[in-house]
């Protein structure tokens, strides 16, 4: 079963699709997000698909075993019900570091499509650098790379909104520094490889809200990049 990834202009609406959400499997999810809970909120509001993206991390911290059964137990009631929405079950991977990525064969067979996160950094095993505002620009394309080049990578999660150490740094900020010479050939490389990227709702609705990250949603469009909605 595939998600929806859609090649779209900014002139287009967005349908109602979430491809970022979270249960209660998820260390951030609210025990009262159960799947079957978060397919009835769909359902009221007119979505056309949902995908659950619960996250994988580092095996200290997520009981791969228990989560691979979960996602079995997802699927096994997904196929048995008749939901008036698409539901496709996946999984929400990170970025450790430059060229690191958290990975769990066992999880990722039974992952029907794939978020990366790149910028997870208020997690104390994600990389975080601390300097000035352009080295920290250079480290989040790094990571953007690295989750592209991830050959199971079909969606990269929330650019320049990972949580960081100074004020400083956020995501306007960052995106100032950034070198617009390797966003380019990113952009290229996430066309070539058929990765979409990311775009909140709210963002897409009401583009002043994504301050100067606009300017990244309009570079990957026109580049002709796939698009995923959620978060």
């Amino acid at each position: 079963m595939e998600p929806n990834l859609m090649p779209l202009r900014a002139t287009d609406a967005a349908p109602l699709v979430s491809l970022h959400t979270h249960t209660d499997l998820s260390l951030c999810g609210q025990p009262d997000m159960t799947l079957d809970a978060a397919v009835d909120l769909a359902v009221e509001h007119g979505y056309r698909c949902l995908g659950f993206s619960d996250h994988i991390h580092i095996a200290r911290v997520t009981d791969r075993p228990a989560h691979a059964e979960r996602l079995r137990q997802y699927k096994v009631r997904r196929d048995a019900a008749d939901w008036p929405v698409q539901v496709v079950i996946g999984g929400e991977f990170e970025v450790q570091g430059k060229g690191v990525m958290v990975e769990c064969d066992e999880i990722l067979e039974l992952c029907e499509y794939t978020v990366v996160a790149p910028n997870h950094y208020h997690l104390d095993w994600v990389d975080c650098v601390r300097g000035t505002c352009a080295e920290v620009a250079a480290h989040e394309l790094d990571c953007f790379e690295t989750a592209l080049n991830w050959p199971h990578t079909d969606i990269i999660a929330h650019p320049y909104v990972g949580k960081v150490t100074l004020p400083e740094h956020e995501p306007n900020a960052m995106w100032d520094a950034s070198d617009r010479s390797r966003i380019r050939d990113l952009i290229a490389l996430g066309r070539e490889r058929g990765v979409a990227l990311e775009i909140q709702p709210a963002f897409w609705y009401h583009p002043k809200r994504a301050g100067r990250i606009a300017e990244l949603i309009d570079l990957w469009l026109d580049g002709g990049g796939l698009v995923s909605l959620g978060s």
